[in-house]
């Protein structure tokens, strides 16, 4: 009886816990949701995307190991320094800010899966599919540490090793749904192959034909993805410029086709992108 007891109140306590993270990421999302709002083509207002962040953070400060709040304060992470961020000392702050924050996470997330830094990514991913969150939480701690190598200098970044943190993520997150956030884990794959700097013994990986494979499979889960056809656009004149007719044609595409209602800063900015490499292509 006393045993029957204990648990009760043992649940009970878990409840109350998951009422206010439950609350504050529903909050978080509402926000997020917003995020689009008063924002001035391909940039964002802060206040949206901020209030979201603070949601996110007291649901991970009420529960440290709940992943639905780690995965989505990444992503908002992610939205802030690509369409808030005014200039690259700002990139720098947020995403080193993410980097902070993705390491908290992925401790959450291995100790949830029981894996370490020498589990094969087979392994990782095989465990993950079990555990709602974690592949997106590897896909957006890949994509913060992309901007951030952006940020700070391609080359930099590859000799720090983000690359292969990248590639890694990356790579768990397609294992587990390569349709996940409409096929991101491929094209963050397809990016990282064809805009990683070729260096011996440490990126000697990287592959222009790996970058069109990639591309070309995000493109497959999602037709319209304008950042898809920007990327994809650039990788094949970069493959062949003797294809430079068809890129050219992509980049038109993603100019002249409606916004995404859900994402249309995040699509404004891959129509900007296009322009910039018409006109760098003098096309």
């Amino acid at each position: 009886m006393r045993r029957t007891s204990l648990n009760t109140i043992a649940i009970a306590a878990i409840l109350l816990i998951a009422l206010p993270v439950a609350a504050q990421v529903a909050d978080g999302d509402r926000y997020y949701a917003a995020r689009a709002e008063g924002a001035q083509g391909a940039r964002a207002k802060a206040e949206p995307i901020d209030a979201a962040i603070a949601a996110y953070q007291r649901a991970i400060a009420a529960n440290p190991n709940d992943i639905d709040a780690h995965w989505k304060l990444l992503r908002a992470y992610r939205y802030k320094g690509a369409y808030v961020a005014a200039n690259a000392e700002q990139k720098k702050q947020i995403y080193g800010t993410a980097k902070v924050a993705g390491e908290k996470a992925l401790a959450v997330v291995n100790a949830r899966l029981h894996t370490n830094a020498k589990s094969s990514d087979k392994q990782v991913a095989e465990a993950a599919r079990a555990v709602p969150g974690a592949g997106e939480v590897f896909l957006w701690d890949a994509v913060n540490w992309g901007e951030w190598a952006v940020a700070y200098g391609k080359m930099a970044a590859a000799r720090q090793g983000a690359a292969d943190r990248i590639k890694r993520g990356a790579t768990i997150a397609h294992m587990v749904d390569p349709r996940m956030e409409m096929g991101s884990p491929s094209r963050v794959l397809g990016r990282l192959h064809d805009q990683t700097p070729r260096i011996p013994f440490i990126t000697g990986w990287a592959s222009s034909k790996e970058a069109l494979r990639f591309l070309n499979e995000s493109l497959k889960i999602d037709p319209t993805n304008k950042l898809t056809l920007v990327f994809l656009a650039e990788a094949t004149e970069s493959a062949d410029s003797s294809k430079k007719p068809q890129a050219i044609q992509m980049l038109r595409s993603a100019i002249s086709t409606p916004l995404h209602p859900d994402f249309t800063v995040e699509d404004a900015a891959a129509v900007e992108d296009a322009k910039a490499l018409l006109k760098k292509w003098r096309a």
